[in-house]
């Protein structure tokens, strides 16, 4: 491996599974990696012997990935940050790693922006997806510490102050084992965006209105707009779970809603 790059990676992670581990191999390019670790379970103790890492402990479930991600930024020393997820990799192979590190590299040496995006391609039921919403997507997860920060608590996305450039840095993602666990997660993430509805009678309206038309929209526009159905089986179901999470985002509000009005009628004093 070549001599390691001035440079931050940081990962936040729940897994114990091959998916971290394949991770954190990978981000050994980086001069320093920061592990913020939730409740993983993994045998630190063993990896240390096998990776260099500074490990962050976080006991209480993560409501806001954008808090803990802005809260990562105060811990790094260089000026550059990449951000993975825990199932997330820079190459399956050392031969991928190099390739994606010299880009890395050469962006760094010439210093021509503040935040670079990144090409992301999901790998579904063994496969990756060409084509909908998940068919190579763009995200900004690179940038120099000063000019960065997070915003959402679920989804979370990256805002640069200053010049933003494109690159060919090309991360892999395997989300999901499986159809169960695809269904957990969605659920999962549905339960904390819908924490950001404010409650009203205009929002109760506008969310019925959402909940009626979006998920069949949602469906339309993954596999049909977005060319899903190219990708066979796994695109009609991959385009069928994310109608669903659109669909469950607007339960799971008005669960909020009920919980919300139950807990002031239990606090109301009685006359």
């Amino acid at each position: 491996m070549k001599k390691t790059l001035p440079l931050t990676i940081v990962i936040i992670t729940h897994r114990n599974d091959i998916r971290f581990i394949s991770s954190l191999r990978s981000s050994q390019i980086a001069e320093n990696v920061i592990i913020i670790d939730n409740n993983s379970d993994n045998n630190w103790e063993k990896l240390k012997k096998d990776f260099d890492f500074q490990l962050i402990s976080r006991e209480n479930r993560i409501l806001d990935f954008a808090q803990v991600r802005n809260e990562a930024l105060k811990l790094v020393k260089t000026d550059w940050v990449l951000f993975l997820d825990s199932d997330e990799n820079l190459g399956a192979s050392s031969k991928i790693i190099l390739l994606n590190r010299d880009k890395i590299e050469n962006i760094l040496q010439k210093d021509l922006f503040d935040g670079i995006s990144i090409i992301r391609r999901d790998v579904f039921l063994g496969k990756e997806l060409k084509f909908g919403e998940a068919g190579n997507t763009i995200i900004v997860r690179m940038f120099k510490v000063k000019n960065g920060k997070f915003k959402r608590n679920v989804h979370e996305v990256a805002q640069i102050s200053g010049r933003l450039g494109a690159s060919k840095i090309i991360v892999s993602h395997f989300p999901h084992f499986d159809i169960s666990e695809f269904i957990r997660t969605i659920t999962n993430y549905s339960q904390m965006a819908s924490l950001n509805e404010v409650v009203s009678d205009e929002t109760r309206v506008i969310n019925i209105f959402k909940m009626i038309f979006f998920p069949p929209l949602k469906f339309i526009q993954n596999y049909c707009f977005k060319l899903g159905f190219l990708d066979g089986y796994r695109g009609l179901v991959y385009a069928i779970i994310m109608s669903f999470h659109s669909l469950f985002v607007r339960v799971f509000y008005f669960e909020n809603n009920i919980k919300k009005i139950n807990k002031e009628i239990n606090n109301k004093p009685y006359a």
